[in-house]
């Protein structure tokens, strides 16, 4: 009898101990969550240094380059491991030594709601031929772009040029957006309308705010709200970040992409 009962009371304090320890891991857990939900929904605090122009056509400051990955996309991508993927670009075939043909997404639109077209990547190659840029390599020996359906075009080269598919990283930009503008000096360049996954909100003298983009359908993003706030300096940029003023010093080696 007395054994019965200590066995039952043993049985009691364990069931206790293994409740209590229960209700720990679930309030851990619930703590765990509502830091992670936390973590996720809040804003992203960049800086970057000696500030040019947010248009990466335009731009020549290798930190623009990287943040523009967000905001603008190309037909191709260079992967971590140098293998080119995918982007706007659906597929691509080459046809000859001197002629590729891309298909593209259907997809896509414009920040500003308008649909991304075939005309959209004729006007980007025809003002990378024109204007000084650094993508003006990647179409110098491009001689003709036509365009074969709705989504597909025709690249022809003036000679060959092996892996030509990895000169196509180059930004593309809205003929709609620019039409009857002088690229170069339009104040439209403030705030260029792009594809990628965040759109350009505000551009002032000190910060440049980026939104989600609405009409980018291709991920889920849990990221709402960029600010990179512009420095004069590296020093000044440095400073900043041991300040906690900004999350993430945007250099060679730190990218947002």
């Amino acid at each position: 009898k007395y054994i019965f009962i200590i066995f039952a009371i043993g049985i009691m304090i364990f069931a206790i101990i293994k409740i209590k320890n229960d209700e720990k891991k679930n309030d851990t857990q619930q703590v765990q969550i509502e830091e992670k939900t936390e973590e996720i929904t809040k804003e992203l605090k960049l800086g970057v240094a000696s500030f040019d122009s947010i248009n990466p056509i335009l731009s020549k400051n290798k930190n623009i380059q990287d943040i523009s990955k967000i905001i603008f996309d190309s037909l191709v991508t260079i992967s971590t491991d140098y293998k080119a993927e995918l982007s706007l670009a659906k597929e691509w075939a080459k046809q000859s030594d001197t002629e590729y043909l891309i298909k593209l997404r259907e997809d896509v639109k414009w920040s500003d709601g308008t649909q991304f077209t075939t005309d959209d990547v004729t006007f980007t190659i025809d003002l990378l031929k024109q204007i000084p840029s650094i993508y003006g390599s990647n179409v110098q020996y491009i001689i003709g772009v036509d365009k074969i359906d709705s989504d597909t075009i025709q690249i022809t080269l003036d000679h060959e040029i092996p892996f030509f598919e990895y000169d196509l990283i180059f930004p593309i930009m809205s003929k709609a957006y620019y039409e009857g503008q002088d690229f170069l000096t339009t104040e439209k360049n403030n705030a260029p309308v792009g594809t990628g996954k965040y759109k350009i909100v505000e551009n002032d003298n000190d910060k440049i705010v980026l939104n989600k983009n609405d009409k980018y359908t291709r991920d889920n993003l849990t990221l709402e709200t960029i600010t990179i706030t512009k420095y004069a300096s590296l020093g000044e940029l440095y400073n900043a970040f041991k300040l906690g003023k900004i999350d993430i010093v945007t250099t060679n080696n730190i990218s947002v992409d």
